[in-house]
């Protein structure tokens, strides 16, 4: 096959699986079957104000980025073993917060080495990890708008 009909084919099977989609979100609104978020989905899409619909996807796009990060991270320091592990967020940053054994500058360059190579992937989509970490005889509490992770 040539890469002209090639990417025809994969233009084509991506339309026809959107349309399905589509007719498949159709029938669930009718049927009153569409989750909650598929229905404020349509519902702010129907609207047509604008800035409502921009406003969902830059909730939507923080969602999946941060998802992402967070998921990455873990696979990166899925070795490491903070005592103490927590996340939050914000419009364009994922703040993590570590609490280590103390003196371990192991696991903290790890950690530090994990935040580098989450700022090197995804910096260029307007997102960034910030590393907080402290060591076990700080006998500080992770900040209360942190949610603590527990593997």
């Amino acid at each position: 096959m040539t890469e002209s009909i090639q990417k025809s084919s994969k233009i084509e099977a991506w339309f026809d699986d959107f349309m399905a989609t589509l007719r498949t979100h159709q029938v669930q609104l009718e049927t009153s079957t569409a989750s909650s978020q598929l229905k404020k989905f349509y519902e702010t899409i129907f609207t047509g104000n604008v800035d409502d619909i921009a406003y969902m996807n830059k909730q939507n796009v923080q969602q999946h980025f941060v998802k992402r990060i967070i998921f990455e991270y873990l696979e990166l320091t899925k070795e490491i073993k903070p005592s103490k592990l927590a996340f939050d967020y914000n419009d364009s940053e994922v703040l993590v917060w570590a609490e280590v054994t103390d003196n371990d500058e192991k696991t903290e360059r790890l950690l530090l080495k994990a935040e580098a190579t989450i700022n090197a992937k995804f910096h260029g989509f307007g997102f960034d990890m910030e590393t907080t970490i402290v060591e076990a005889s700080d006998t500080l509490d992770i900040p209360n708008h942190y949610k603590a992770f527990k593997a």
